[in-house]
């Protein structure tokens, strides 16, 4: 039975923050990890990203680019986290940014982090196309010439039925996904690790001069691109059992284990080949350079296993998107800035289920729209994980700015490491990433400098967007406007 509004609690934006407007739900630590790096889709990320940043960035150094990547994202974690205990909102990014840089700043990020997540969403539905029909040619031709709009509507149906239901039920079909995955990759790391490979061990992947060569800045963006999830924890800050441990832990256990894995996973990739010629493997045969390795030890079985978990990673990486998506719509209806209905929670489910299904409706847009204008799958959907890793870039930079100027201007118990220290070496670190990312920001969506610069205008425009809206609340709807990022004044001091 399809719900209706009426079956639904609705949320006047007049009490943006009335108590039937949360969503529940019991997510604990491994659940929360497990939901939001399903985002980054690490067997995806090691048989499709990993490859790119062998072959165009720096070769044999890669395990120290991801070590460098890790590392800053552990310091935006510092802030990200403090932030966590001390400005209880939900809505993450938007609600952050507009408690340290004020509402417009937070409105015009909420609208970056929607376009963000969206991007991850419907690109994951072309990849997911290009990967099925690629599975299933394998086993008959017959369906070689079916559209890959097809198969992106399988993916939407599932995804969207999905995320009609208690954040519970997804977090349960990511986790066991999440499990399978990384165990594959595991059994890869691990016989390398055991036996040193067909060429022997090596450590040269962690001297300075293996980090230096080759295209540094390139394997920093593509490297960038296998993170994508974990900032996602402050999202669920009311489905999971207890927010002030349980988002701390999973943001900083989510960061280093993704992180450990990358680097034992780019470690055994350039041992097994040999760090003389493991970047001109990947550039041979980037999509099979883990498919060749895992059938070296684990022979043809786990090899077409592996092919197959491809599809169902980009399955879990695609619920990934659509539920924070949700949530961000969610929030910012509670808040009043979209229409009140968006920001109801479902009685029985107690899911943002009217958010989750105008998510729905615009990426089914977007697919169709995409299709009917003969893009190519796998152009779309490198244009729109481009534009997902330069937004978040733009976002984590943004809250360790925020973080710095809350707690300059808010009485505060946190140690200056917490609050200034590492907020400000994350942003170093961050902003020395997004502009690697602008510079090269046209690999990512397929080598135009022209669409590059468009793209990211683009992006700026919808940051400005909001930023307007805020301006435009302030004066004609100001209960609406003070409630941007989920603030009153009798909870916290009032951002600008």
């Amino acid at each position: 039975m399809t719900d209706t509004p009426d079956t639904l609690t609705q949320v006047s934006p007049t009490s943006p923050t009335h108590p039937t407007a949360k969503l529940s739900g019991r997510l604990n630590t491994p659940k929360l990890i497990l939901t939001v790096l399903a985002l980054a889709s690490p067997l995806a990320s090691v048989s499709g990203w990993m490859p790119l940043v062998i072959s165009e960035g720096n070769g044999a150094g890669s395990p120290l680019v991801f070590v460098f990547v890790t590392l800053a994202f552990l310091l935006f974690s510092v802030g990200f986290t403090t932030m966590v205990r001390n400005f209880p909102r939900t809505g993450a990014f938007y609600a952050y940014i507009t408690g340290g840089l004020g509402r417009p700043a937070g409105l015009g990020a909420s609208f970056i982090a929607m376009l963000a997540y969206l991007a991850l969403l419907v690109g994951n539905y072309a990849f997911f196309s290009t990967a099925f029909a690629t599975l299933l040619t394998s086993f008959t031709s017959a369906l070689e010439f079916v559209p890959w709009c097809l198969w992106g509507l399988l993916l939407w149906s599932i995804v969207s039925t999905l995320g009609h239901f208690n954040v519970e039920l997804s977090g349960k079909v990511l986790s066991i996904m999440m499990i399978i995955e990384v165990v594959l990759v595991m059994t890869f790391n691990v016989a390398v690790a055991a036996t040193g490979g067909p060429n022997g061990w090596q450590v040269q992947s962690f001297t300075p001069g293996a980090f230096l060569s080759g295209s540094l800045g390139i394997g920093v963006l593509f490297a960038c691109a296998c993170f994508t999830g974990f900032e996602a924890t402050a999202i669920y800050r009311t489905e999971v059992k207890d927010p002030q441990r349980t988002i701390p832990r999973a943001t900083y256990l989510g960061v280093a284990l993704i992180g450990m894995f990358y680097v034992m996973s780019s470690w055994a990739l350039v041992t097994f080949y040999g760090p003389a010629d493991a970047a001109g493997a990947a550039t041979d045969n980037p999509s099979g350079l883990f498919e060749a390795g895992l059938r070296f030890y684990t022979g043809n079985v786990m090899a077409e296993i592996m092919i197959c978990m491809v599809v169902t990673s980009i399955l879990a990486s695609t619920l990934s998107s659509h539920n924070p998506l949700a949530r961000y719509i969610f929030a910012l209806s509670r808040d009043g800035v979209f229409p009140a209905r968006f920001g109801a929670v479902h009685p029985k489910h107690k899911s943002p289920a009217n958010a989750s299904l105008l998510v729905a409706a615009v990426g089914l847009a977007i697919i169709l729209i995409a299709f009917l204008s003969r893009v190519d799958a796998i152009k779309f959907y490198s244009w729109m994980f481009g534009i997902a890793a330069y937004a978040l870039l733009l976002l984590m930079s943004a809250t360790c700015l925020a973080v710095i100027v809350y707690f300059r201007r808010n009485a505060h118990d946190e140690s200056m490491w917490a609050t200034t220290i590492a907020p400000g070496l994350g942003l170093l670190s961050l902003v020395s990433m997004l502009c690697v990312v602008a510079v090269y920001f046209p690999l990512l969506i397929g080598g135009s400098t022209v669409l590059g610069s468009l793209l990211q205008l683009g992006i700026a425009a919808i940051a400005l967007s909001g930023v307007g809206l805020a301006v435009y609340l302030r004066r004609a709807r100001p209960h609406a406007y003070t409630h941007i990022g989920g603030e009153t004044p009798e909870l916290a001091a009032d951002p600008v």
